[in-house]
């Protein structure tokens, strides 16, 4: 899937961005997902749907999409509106394999995709300063996959890679016009909420006795 992802400018500037986020249930076999839709540049709550389901394969690092792809696909089939962007957690091509999740996804979808993690996969950056809005690229056998960004003062930073149909810069630009002072880009932010609140109500439900849930 890697030979499909394609890396050029967004354009013209999207005005509807969906993110996922997933969570999984107690046994790491169910898998919980959010699919939130915001308005962009103002960032307001259009839509939010959710999705369930067994996980895919057994967990291997960097081949995520087979584990939570069906899960975040069906999220996704739900979604009215028609957004222009997605933002996954998980990362684009800042990846083993040139390929992450947001990669695979923005190919599967045909859509730009941006990946936003909180954690590196692949490829090594330099130390990144301490305050808010420093940044080191991320290197990948000397190619220049993402960007380590420090989105709050002292607090670890994010990893921000272009996944399909999006270059570096303006992944890196539209996470950073997404940021409302908190570590996340504001989409991921209330996907992540909104995913492990779900998932807390559905494993509450799941757990009640016939004579509660009625």
């Amino acid at each position: 899937m890697a030979q499909q992802v394609k890396l050029l400018p967004i354009s013209p500037e999207p005005r509807l961005i969906v993110a996922v986020e997933t969570a999984y249930g107690a046994g790491g076999e169910t898998l919980y997902c959010c699919a939130a839709v915001m308005s962009f540049p103002d960032l307001e709550e259009i839509e939010c749907v959710f999705s369930h389901g067994p996980a895919g394969w057994s967990y291997e690092p960097g081949l995520l999409y087979f584990r939570e792809g069906p899960v975040i696909a069906q999220a996704l089939s739900k979604v009215v509106a028609t957004p222009d962007l997605l933002m996954v957690h998980g990362h684009g091509i800042a990846h083993p394999l040139r390929c992450g999740l947001a990669s695979s996804l923005g190919v599967v979808f045909d859509m730009p995709a941006i990946g936003c993690c909180r954690k590196s996969l692949a490829g090594h950056h330099r130390e990144v300063a301490p305050t808010k809005g420093s940044a080191q690229p991320i290197m990948l056998n000397s190619d220049e996959v993402g960007m380590a960004y420090r989105s709050k003062d002292k607090v670890k930073p994010i990893f921000i890679s272009p996944g399909h149909l999006c270059d570096l810069p303006g992944a890196v630009d539209l996470t950073k016009r997404c940021l409302r002072g908190f570590r996340q880009p504001e989409p991921l932010r209330l996907a992540h909420l909104l995913t492990h609140k779900y998932k807390r109500r559905s494993e509450r439900k799941s757990q009640a006795t016939p004579s509660e849930v009625i």
